[in-house]
């Protein structure tokens, strides 16, 4: 018997839906009204909504490794361990990429990118900062969102002195110290650019949004340009240094050995027909000098050229598989927003006629009775 009374329970609180979908469809002609509401309610985000373009740029990175050596080779090989096959990675991994180019300084070298707006008059040749500041539209319903905070702004500033107020623009930029329009240039870009990793093949993806196709790849490509500069410049921070320093020897040895042949050519012509034992003695003692200036010119010359190709060994390769081409398609599109709040509003009206509006009579229903209960 119990087992009987849990299956009524069972059966009384299943809910039959067939009647509210029969009464939603009877009402179809209001629920396509709020079907054409929403897809109106679309169109006019599309329309207001700027129109934007996104391109990516796909670079296979290089990945550096070295050869264990020295004493840990030796202490190992004691252990029965073979390092020669194991490799530690270089300390520039492509998964700190993205972390590189998220960065405030990254950003900040975007500043002088030039670029050409289209406006309705003309070609205006600008840098990406002035394009961002002055030629990137906001939708009207933006407006409105930010109207608080620029009236806190502007509160703000009557009350902040003269001499505290910041220059516009970024003629001059300090890293620590960004203005308010520099930051939220910043902001923009970091929300414009997007890099991602491959965690099994590190094949690195920049996509770049901007309002015009053309800056959209330009500045797909620029990222890419200054994270080789920044990764070249890492990896070869050391090279250069001691190619630097054998420079330096080189011009040094250079002039030595050049003093030191001009000293004994000058004696030789000189001293022609002088056939003492001084004279001779001096002479190839000018002479020896001057070879061995030479041997350590020749050497430093080797040193250099040496110093140079380690340089050249130690810059990755970053493949560039696809730069970033300007797109011909932007977003949003206006039909396919039309599309989606039109079936929203579907669903909406569908909800209403089917369930809530059911239920809402019911609560009044209940509300009515209690309170007559409550009068009597």
């Amino acid at each position: 018997m119990k087992e009987f009374d849990e299956f009524d329970v069972q059966e009384e609180r299943s809910v039959d839906l067939m009647p509210y979908i029969r009464k939603a469809f009877k009402n179809w002609k209001k629920i396509l009204v709020w079907g054409l509401i929403g897809a109106a309610f679309g169109i006019i985000i599309g329309i207001s909504t700027p129109r934007s373009y996104t391109t990516k740029s796909i670079v296979a990175p290089e990945i550096v490794t070295r050869a264990t050596t020295g004493g840990l080779s030796s202490l190992a090989s004691m252990a029965g361990i073979n390092v020669n096959n194991l490799a530690m990675t270089d300390a520039m991994h492509p998964d700190m990429y993205p972390a590189i180019i998220n960065s405030s300084s990254f950003y900040i070298k975007l500043f002088d990118l030039p670029v050409v707006v289209e406006t309705k008059d003309s070609l205006v040749h600008t840098d990406l900062y002035d394009y961002i500041v002055n030629y990137t539209k906001k939708p009207w319903f933006g407006y409105l969102l930010g109207a608080p905070r620029l009236a806190i702004n502007g509160i703000k500033s009557i009350f902040s002195k003269d001499d505290e107020e910041e220059v516009e623009g970024h003629a001059s930029v300090d890293s620590l110290r960004l203005t308010r329009q520099q930051e939220g240039v910043i902001k923009q870009l970091s929300k414009s650019v997007v890099a991602t990793v491959d965690k099994k093949s590190y094949v690195l993806q920049v996509k770049a949004t901007m309002q015009d196709p053309v800056i959209c790849s330009q500045v797909a490509n620029a990222v890419v340009e200054n994270l080789k500069d920044f990764v070249v410049q890492y990896r070869t921070e050391k090279a250069r240094e001691n190619m630097d320093y054998y420079k330096k020897i080189y011009e040094e040895t250079r002039n030595d050995y050049l003093a030191a042949q001009r000293a004994y050519s000058y004696y030789v012509d000189t001293h022609q027909g002088v056939a003492n034992k001084s004279s001779l003695v001096y002479q190839t003692h000018l002479q020896n000098e001057a070879q061995l200036r030479y041997s350590m010119y020749s050497q430093t010359a080797q040193n250099l050229l040496n110093a140079e190709a380690k340089v050249q060994q130690e810059a990755p390769v970053l493949v560039i598989i696809q730069p970033g081409i300007a797109p011909h398609i932007g977003h949003p599109s206006k039909v396919r927003l039309a599309i989606i709040w039109f079936i929203l509003g579907v669903i909406l009206g569908f909800s209403w006629y089917g369930f809530m509006s059911d239920y809402i009579k019911k609560k009044k229903v209940g509300a009515q009775e209690v309170e007559a209960v409550e009068a009597d």
